[in-house]
């Protein structure tokens, strides 16, 4: 079985990934076919941490946005689990388009906390990132994917998940199993706060 997700066991910068995509924006909105085309033969990370770091951001406030990338992650995570060796997204979701402002935006935001991922991270606890152990990662961004709709019903409760996505393709473009350690940790604790607030509105609007 192919190991698309498990990474090319060599140690990817995020901040080449983050130049990569200001070149993309760098002179009009960029739709979801230009980012995929500009990364190229770039890994499974790498491709799922782009639509987690935009939900990682206060792009996440942006109405529907949380929805688009939940689904690009799911069907990415998807893939993975079943080994293609190349990602491939529905046109509908290839056209759409990011406002350019905003892409900047949040390319800004994630310069500095990147910068300090390629600082620390370095192979370590690499059997989590191996098949069959990566197959839970691979399954857990599936399902912060496919949540995210849901989600973006309690304001940036979507950003919790994208988070750990983040984590999870930083270990894999790292080969750093610590960071997908942290990302299982993640997980939990953004479903554990999703399901208060969640029973939280529920009560106010029907109790």
């Amino acid at each position: 079985m192919t190991d698309a997700g498990s990474g090319d066991n060599s140690h990817q910068e995020i901040g080449e990934i983050v130049e990569t995509l200001r070149e993309v924006g760098e002179d009009k909105s960029p739709t979801v076919r230009d980012i995929v085309e500009q990364l190229g033969s770039a890994s499974f990370g790498a491709m799922l941490l782009v639509p987690a770091m935009v939900i990682a951001s206060p792009a996440s406030g942006i109405p529907v946005l949380p929805t688009i990338c939940g689904l690009i992650i799911a069907l990415i995570s998807i893939q993975m689990v079943f080994g293609r060796d190349h990602i491939w997204l529905p046109d509908w979701l290839m056209t759409r388009k990011l406002d350019q402002d905003r892409f900047d935006r949040m390319l800004h935001f994630v310069r500095k906390p990147v910068r300090w991922v390629d600082r620390v991270t370095r192979p370590r606890l690499t059997w989590l990132l191996r098949w069959p152990a990566v197959l839970p990662l691979q399954v857990l961004c599936v399902l912060c994917g496919l949540a995210m709709p849901v989600m973006e019903l309690v304001p940036l409760t979507s950003s919790i998940a994208a988070f750990a996505v983040c984590l999870v393709a930083v270990s894999l473009m790292s080969d750093d199993g610590f960071f997908a350690l942290a990302g299982v940790v993640v997980a939990i604790g953004g479903a554990v706060v999703f399901s208060s607030l969640a029973r939280g509105v529920i009560s106010s609007v029907f109790g």
